[in-house]
C-alpha cells in the first residue's frame, strides 16, 4: 500500500471512523486546510471518543460551508453510531440504552440533540466515478439502495459479512463501479483490502490514535496521529 502526503486540488479524500476524535480531525484539516480537496467522511463521527460535540460543531459548519476551510466540497455519511443516536432520541428508551452502550456522551447528550435535524437526513453511500462511498458494507452482488428500499438500512450500517469475505460483486450489478471505500470493520491500525475492489479504512481512531484517509485520486493513504504531526508516511 502506498502512503502519501500530497492533497492537491481537485483530489477526492475519504477519512474513516473518527469516533468523536476531534483532535485527530483536526490534525487531518490542519493539513487539507486550503487544498481545495472534496472530503468525504464515512460516517461514525460519535460515540467513545469523548470529543463528539465539537466534532459535531465543525463538521456541521463544514457541510454548510467547505470554502471557509478552502476545500471544494464535503460530504458526511450515515455510520451506525448515528443511527443508534437518531433512535436514542426519537425511540423507545432501550435504544437509549443501547446508544449508552455502545459509547454514547451522556454527558454532552442535551448538546448533542442541537444536531439531530441534520445527522438524521445524513445519506448512507454516495457514488463518484467508479468509486462508492458507504459506511459498512452490503450484501455482495446487490444493490443497497433496494436494501434500503426494503426498510433493512440497518443491515447495510451494520454490514460485516458476507460482505468482507466475498466483496461488492460489482459486476453483477453496477459493472460501471470499480471499488468501494468503507469503514466500520478495523483490524489494526492499517487499512486493509477486501476481495473485489474493497479498501477498509477505519483504523480504531478511538482506541489507536490513527485516522486514516485515503486519496482516492492518488490512491495512497494519509494517516494522522498526535504523535507525529508530520503524518505517517510509510507502511
Amino acid at each position: 500500500m502506498k502512503y502519501d502526503i500530497v492533497v492537491e486540488p481537485g483530489d477526492i479524500l475519504a477519512v474513516g471512523d473518527i469516533h468523536a476524535r476531534f483532535d485527530l480531525f483536526e490534525e487531518f484539516l490542519n493539513h487539507i486546510r486550503g487544498s481545495e480537496a472534496t472530503v468525504i467522511l464515512l460516517g461514525d463521527l460519535i460515540d467513545r471518543g469523548g470529543q463528539d460535540v465539537e466534532l459535531l460543531n465543525k463538521v456541521r459548519a463544514l457541510l454548510q460551508d467547505p470554502e471557509s476551510e478552502g476545500l471544494s466540497n464535503f460530504f458526511c455519511l450515515m455510520g451506525n453510531h448515528e443511527a443508534m443516536f437518531v433512535d436514542a432520541l426519537t425511540g423507545p428508551g432501550a435504544d437509549f440504552v443501547l446508544w449508552l452502550q455502545n459509547g454514547g456522551n451522556f454527558d454532552k447528550y442535551d448538546e448533542m440533540q442541537e444536531h439531530l435535524d441534520w445527522i438524521a437526513e445524513l445519506p448512507v453511500y454516495m457514488t463518484i466515478g467508479e468509486t462508492m462511498f458507504i459506511h459498512a458494507g452490503f450484501y455482495p452482488g446487490v444493490d443497497p439502495f433496494d436494501t434500503i428500499n426494503a426498510g433493512k438500512t440497518n443491515n447495510v450500517l451494520w454490514m460485516r459479512e458476507p460482505f468482507l469475505s466475498m466483496g461488492p460483486q460489482f459486476e453483477k450489478w453496477n459493472p460501471d463501479l470499480k471499488q468501494v471505500v468503507f469503514g466500520h470493520t478495523p483490524r489494526d491500525s492499517k487499512p486493509y483490502e477486501i476481495p473485489g475492489g474493497g479498501i477498509c479504512i477505519d483504523t480504531g481512531a478511538y482506541h489507536t490514535g490513527v485516522l486514516t484517509a485515503y486519496n482516492v485520486t492518488r490512491n495512497s493513504f494519509i494517516q494522522y496521529t498526535l504523535d507525529d504531526a508530520e503524518k505517517i508516511t510509510t507502511g
